[in-house]
């Protein structure tokens, strides 16, 4: 299990074919790993969130590509993929009172899931979830 910061950036994207290939391609140049990614369209727009492990700026690439961003900090949960995880982490965070303002995730293969946390308070949720003893 491991819980660490990571920046989350959401891009608004025309909803057109290409779109996503060619705003990938911006993480390549830049060499940056992209660990999750979500979208949300609506009609002729899209939201794309993703979450990358990657300390250096790249809100300038992405402005000069012309892309408009935003970036936060997210939590990145690792851990065990299990039936009540998503329940748990939930449940963990509404007891300290810290709100999840955005949440996606999903498991992979063998017993590993992963779920990026954005929450009112990031240093709260930490301590939270490290506290919960959920991931040991």
């Amino acid at each position: 299990m491991a819980i660490n910061v990571v920046k989350q950036y959401s891009v608004f994207l025309i909803n057109e074919p290409g779109a996503l290939k060619n705003f990938a391609e911006l993480f390549v140049r830049e060499n940056v790993d992209i660990i999750a990614i979500s979208q949300d369209v609506r009609y002729d727009a899209a939201v794309v969130r993703l979450a990358v492990n990657y300390n250096e700026e790249i809100s300038h690439a992405l402005t000069k590509a012309g892309f408009t961003s935003v970036k936060t900090d997210a939590i990145c949960v690792d851990a065990p993929n299990r039936v009540g995880l998503a329940r748990d982490i939930g449940a963990t965070l509404f007891a300290q009172g810290i709100n999840i303002t955005t949440i996606y995730g999903s498991a992979g293969p063998g017993n590993t899931s992963r779920w990026i946390v954005v929450v009112s308070d990031i240093t709260k949720a930490l301590n939270a979830l490290e506290a919960s003893g959920l991931f040991n």
